[in-house]
């Protein structure tokens, strides 16, 4: 086989480019080079065909044609009346005569219309073109011969989709291998290899392979030791020995749950506008557990889909169907509850093909698929299977709560104790309240006698006649019959009100005002601010006394135990007389109504030859917030009784044997309540019960089924309210049969995908996996393994994998051990020219691949490096820092951020809150979703937002002086030098080159000089004013090392 390689140039102003190979071709290329160079490219060939045979119609061809060209030419519609979909359909042509001329793909149609050659329109018609290995495919297949296994008279559905087809597998193939194919893995990527004519790449070096490694399979890099163990091992197993201790590292569950959350729609809230929370962290957990232990993927896979369904089950197979609960649900007002439902069910039918089958069954919802073997009928056939479950919020149509099925979970181990611990604690002060109150009610009778007597000196109020009112802000008054003040006129933004009364008095022992209402008020008062809102705000109420004779100085009164009738939230009564003037009493919302407020005197006030008083009001809250009208009384007697209540003074003045028990009750507790020891003890018990309370047995979400199934209809056109014939549950034929006896519910379902004679569950399972570690599936559209999607790059190698799945006990943990033990994972990640230009996707798998961490592995790895990380795991949801402002609170109930303290500030990113209208804005600054809906794989972007959050979010920034801390801590005694090496070593595991080493150490130097001479400004950006003008100088050097290591693109990226 001769094969031709080309070197492609692209001079910015040809219309051609220049080619160059290995028989020292010269010449330029016109535009319509595509045809020649197609024709000679199938050496560069991305299909499924095996390299040595030639290309045949339904193995390799149908499948691009069916993916990109039956939307046009297929069995819905024939455009042109071309038909491209069955061998019989292509040989027929179209109305302009035949599109294939086996042997000349030149000359083909059908070729020049892929290729868009000699001036043809270009197909797919405005849509994206197929690539060039699909059409050198295309031309290649011509070129032999275009051979068909297919017969004219065989129908387009003669053979099935390749992924509908059980997995088989092949035997290995036959030839030569490189000394480093460690692995049947190899073996098939190595035979691709050699039909492309190109090279695996050399092992990478230990310390990029054991952090590459520590990445995939924990989502943490190596310590310094780790590296420096694993580089010294004499060991042949030595990388085989860090991957089965990285297998059995609990964070090896932490990091690979994070892609089955996002699979899951995982969130800590409802969505929609309100966006509330609900509890659904215990799921989060159970996943972390079951891939920690190993947990048969079918057996993951029915606890999520039916645990509650299984034969007794238990509470973590209950909670595992969390899975499903994890729908968006929308409690707005106006929500219809049934069509909330519905939207539920549909994401649960969509959610569940995408996952297990990597199928877009979605499409049948309204219609039968238009590319795939899914009709409508089948759809909710499978809708039937989630039809059972009951409404998920409930309201009276302005107003709607998050509701549905609930699992309470078991203490924990620590929280028994401590319910323990309290409740012997609340004994014991029960007992103590018990003994004081039979002492106290033996002595009920004497002190029933002794209020009997206060009573007789209750204390009475005197109406004071008002002599003199100014105002400052210049307001009139006018003098009422009831000896009240009308204020009027002019309505001051502030005021301050003198007001001086003369009483013959003696023995005064308390003050009252009363504010009144009047109908010439705003609102009729008692407040002057505005006809909504007659409120007004009391500041200071000051009074002073003077004897009525010899025109005796005025001494201030002081005023204590302050009461009102009522006071606003945040303005008491007792703001009044605390001489702070930014206090005072007020009394919204309690508009058009008197209130009265009353001041005791320490000493009694009052001269047998008269006494002059002096009120001074002062009202500066602003907006006319003063009072329209008051009176002012004083009072005498003994104060002692003002504070009982009026119901209490009733009773005890009645006739005790005309008392009633509830009348005695009342009483008994008013006593009991005056005692300050037993008051202290029940607030003790109070206390005591309160921290009781608060343990409570978490709750979480689950699945349950109702007890009267529920009828399913197919929806027209996907319409809850237009519902056409019923159907029953059921399974596409397309696929493998339900197996007999099998129950009509989810369980039913769940023992149906997760069956070994399933031919896509494995499939799909193991290419996300692949993505995961490679950054691209072996078929590269992880969520269609349809007719629409791209075919797999090696399908031997996918089934290879699929069939070692299953037949390895569905293994999570010994299929992640077979690929990275493979020599395919262990290559470099070095992508050198010739790659660039042939494989730059490196679909071929001549490389490592290198491609940016995600959201949450890229703060989990900064901690780590910084020596914050808190491995703590399980629980309720973590509130890392962020920047102000991110949540806004709106809608009722509206969940608030709260920045966790200690260890939970630090957490893993799989335990970070998770709101899907405002994820943890670092998160989705690196690509993360908001989990609104199954996300099978994240975008991967590079923006300048990702800089500026490494540079500037206070996460980082928190992580960055931290890193720079460690430094200086454990790298205090070495040279700058090798202080440099020990924080690039702490980032990357690697050794730093010489011009790194020199840059990061002159970096150090300039900005310390710098720091050196401007010391403030090290210490603001330290946010320490302790340090001496070295030490900050130092440490705030080190942050900007620190910063610029945490920012360099290769700490943020697996290679």
């Amino acid at each position: 086989m001769n094969v031709v390689v080309l070197r492609i140039l692209w001079p910015a102003s040809r219309g051609g480019c220049q080619i160059s190979n290995a028989h020292k071709l010269r010449g330029f290329v016109p535009p319509c080079w595509p045809v020649g160079l197609l024709v000679l490219a199938w050496c560069f060939d991305a299909s499924t065909t095996r390299a040595d045979e030639p290309p045949e119609f339904v193995r390799d061809v149908l499948p691009v044609l069916r993916g990109r060209c039956v939307k046009c030419h297929g069995a819905q519609q024939q455009r042109g009346q071309l038909r491209l979909d069955s061998w019989g359909g292509l040989l027929r042509g179209g109305m302009t005569g035949a599109v294939l001329t086996p042997g000349r793909a030149d000359t083909s149609a059908l070729f020049r219309r892929l290729t868009g050659a000699a001036g043809a329109a270009r197909m797919p018609f405005e849509e994206k073109p197929l690539t060039a290995a699909q059409t050198a495919l295309i031309g290649r297949w011509i070129t032999q011969g275009a051979v068909s296994t297919a017969s004219l008279t065989d129908p387009p559905e003669t053979r099935p989709h390749w992924a509908y087809v059980a997995p088989v597998r092949a035997p290995l193939p036959v030839g030569r291998t490189r000394d480093d194919a460690r692995s049947p893995v190899d073996s098939w990527v190595r035979h691709r290899l050699r039909a492309e004519r190109m090279l695996a790449a050399p092992a990478a070096i230990p310390e990029r392979l054991l952090r590459r490694v520590f990445l995939d399979l924990t989502g943490l890099p190596p310590s310094i030791a780790e590296a420096d163990a694993f580089r010294s091992s004499l060991r042949p197993d030595a990388f085989e020995r860090v991957v089965d201790h990285l297998l059995a590292s609990p964070r090896y569950g932490e990091k690979w749950a994070r892609s089955w959350l996002d699979l899951a729609r995982y969130a800590d809230s409802n969505g929609y506008q309100a966006d509330q929370f609900r509890s659904v962290w215990p799921y989060r957990d159970w996943v972390i557990n079951a891939l920690n232990a190993d947990m048969p993927f079918d057996q993951f896979s029915i606890e999520q889909l039916a645990g509650d369904l299984l034969p007794n089950p238990t509470i973590e197979q209950q909670l595992a169907t969390g899975f499903h609960r994890l729908t968006t649900c929308n409690v707005e007002a106006g929500v219809d509850p049934e069509e909330n439902r519905v939207n539920q069910i549909i994401d649960r039918v969509n959610t569940t093909a995408t996952v297990w089958l990597g199928s877009t069954i979605a499409c049948s919802q309204c219609h039968d698929h238009k590319y795939d073997p899914f009709s409508q009928r089948e759809y909710y056939q499978l809708f039937a299977y989630f039809n059972n479950t009951p409404l998920e919020v409930k309201g009276d149509g302005i107003q709607f709560d998050f509701v549905g099925p609930k699992l309470s979970l078991p203490l924990s181990t620590q929280a028994v104790a401590r319910r323990s611990a309290y409740q012997g604690q609340l004994a014991q002060s029960q007992q103590r309240v018990k003994t004081r109150r039979r002492d106290l009610l033996a002595e009920f009778d004497s002190w029933e006698m002794q209020q009997s007597k206060l009573l007789a000196m209750n204390p009475q109020f005197h109406l004071l006649q008002i002599e003199e009112f100014t105002s400052q802000g210049g307001a009139s008054h006018t003098l009422l019959a009831d000896g009240s003040v009308l204020v009027g006129g002019t309505r001051p933004p502030v005021d301050v009100y003198t007001v001086t009364a003369r009483t013959e008095l003696t023995g005064i022992r308390g003050f009252r005002l009363v504010a009144l209402t009047d109908p010439s008020l705003p609102g009729q008062g008692p407040g002057r601010h505005h006809p909504e809102r007659p409120n007004f705000v009391l500041h200071e109420f000051a009074i002073s006394a003077a004897v009525c004779r010899d025109q005796a100085p005025a001494t201030s009164i002081v005023l204590h135990s302050a009461q009102a009738d009522f006071s606003q939230a945040n303005y008491p009564v007792a703001g009044a007389i605390d001489g702070n003037p930014k206090t005072g009493w007020a009394i919204a919302p309690q508009f058009g109504k008197p209130h009265r407020a009353t001041f005791l005197t320490t000493n009694a006030v009052g001269d047998a030859q008269g006494t002059l008083l002096k009120f001074v009001m002062d009202q500066h809250h602003g907006a006319g917030r003063t009072i329209g009208r008051f009176q002012l009384f004083a009072m005498t007697g003994d104060p002692a009784t003002l504070q009982v209540p009026a119901e209490v003074i009733t009773i005890l003045l009645g006739d005790r044997q005309t008392r009633t028990k509830a009348q005695q009750k009342r009483l008994e507790s008013y006593y009991l309540s005056q005692d300050p020891m037993l008051v202290k003890l029940q607030q003790r018990r109070d206390a005591i019960q309160q921290q009781l309370d608060k343990i409570q047995a978490d709750s979480t979400l689950v699945m349950v089924e109702q007890g009267t199934p529920r009828p399913t209809r197919i929806l027209r056109r996907g319409n809850f309210l237009d519902p056409g014939a019923e159907v029953s549950a059921g399974t596409p034929h397309a696929l493998h049969a339900l197996g007999s006896g099998s129950p009509a519910n989810r369980l039913g379902l769940a023992r149906w995908l997760a069956s070994t004679e399933n031919p896509l569950t494995a499939r799909v399972t193991v290419n996300r996996w692949w993505a995961e570690i490679f950054g691209r599936g072996l078929v590269e559209t992880s969520e269609d393994f349809g007719s629409q999607g791209e075919a797999p790059t090696h399908p031997e190698l996918l089934d290879l994998l699929a069939r070692e799945f299953v037949l390895g006990g569905w293994s999570t943990k010994r299929l992640h051990r077979w690929i990275v033990t493979s020599a395919t994972y262990r290559q470099q990640s070095r992508l050198s020219v010739e790659l660039l230009q042939r494989d730059p996707r490196n679909i071929w798998l001549a490389r490592a691949p290198r491609f940016r961490l995600p959201a949450e592995l890229i703060r989990d790895q900064a901690l780590s490096i910084a020596g914050l990380l808190a491995n703590n795991m399980g629980g309720p949801a973590v509130y890392p820092p962020q920047p102000d402002g991110i949540w806004r609170h709106v809608g009722r109930n509206a969940p608030k951020y709260k920045t966790s303290s200690g260890a939970d500030r630090f957490r893993r990113g799989v335990y970070v809150v998770w709101r899907r209208s405002a994820p943890y804005p670092s998160f989705t600054s690196f690509d993360a979703p908001d989990r609104t809906s199954c996300t099978v794989q994240r975008s991967v972007t590079n923006t300048p937002l990702q800089a500026l959050t490494l540079l500037n979010d206070p996460a980082y920034t928190e992580i960055a002086l931290a890193l720079a801390k460690r430094i200086v801590r454990e790298a205090a005694s070495v040279p700058l030098e090798k202080q440099v090496e020990y924080g690039f070593r702490l980032c990357l595991t690697r050794l730093p080159r010489a011009r790194e080493r020199a840059y990061l150490t002159e970096l150090f130097r300039t900005q310390r000089k710098r720091f050196l001479t401007q010391p403030d400004r090290a210490r603001d950006l330290l946010e320490n004013r302790d340090l001496s003008q070295g030490a900050a100088a130092e440490l705030a050097a080190w942050f900007y090392v620190a910063s610029v290591l945490l920012n360099l693109d290769e700490v943020i990226t697996k290679g």
